[in-house]
């Protein structure tokens, strides 16, 4: 038995715009249809947590550790597609690989800010400042894994 031969599928610019445009709306399609279903409190468990850091306040309950990481790690992880194909779509080989990540971020920070503002008009929203932050720390881990992509090769054995 010979070598097998690897094959590669390309995916062209304009396809991966699309892919991005299509993520995007189901981004905010997902927030719309989630809105007013989190819960929500007036008291910021960041503060909490912070307070409790610095020696000021009560210890954070388990609770209230949950009810601030719980967002962010669901904010990050809906951005990070977005910031994979937004790499790859950005990506040239005459761009600084720096550029791109700014790029990048700088791109999920406009749409972040976008979903933000956007959400706040909604009557039944839960949204926080620090949402916007975790979405482009989820874009720039996506950013992450785009850039990796062309070190890695998968090959499926049948």
């Amino acid at each position: 038995m010979g070598k097998r031969q690897v094959h590669v599928i390309p995916v062209r610019k304009p396809v991966t715009y699309a892919l991005l445009l299509l993520t995007t709306g189901l981004m905010a399609t997902l927030l719309f249809l989630l809105s007013g279903r989190a819960y929500a409190s007036d008291r910021n468990p960041l503060w909490d947590l912070t307070a409790s850091l610095l020696g000021a306040g009560a210890p954070v309950s388990r609770s209230a550790l949950l009810a601030f990481l719980m967002p962010v790690i669901a904010h990050t992880l809906l951005f990070l597609p977005w910031g994979f194909l937004a790499f790859v779509a950005i990506d040239t080989p005459g761009r600084p690989r720096r550029t791109t990540y700014l790029m990048t971020v700088a791109g999920a920070l406009i749409v972040a800010g976008a979903l933000f503002l956007w959400q706040r008009s909604l009557p039944t929203r839960v949204t926080s400042t620090t949402d916007a932050f975790a979405n482009a720390a989820g874009a720039l881990a996506g950013a992450a894994l785009g850039h990796m992509r062309k070190g890695v090769r998968i090959r499926f054995e049948f």
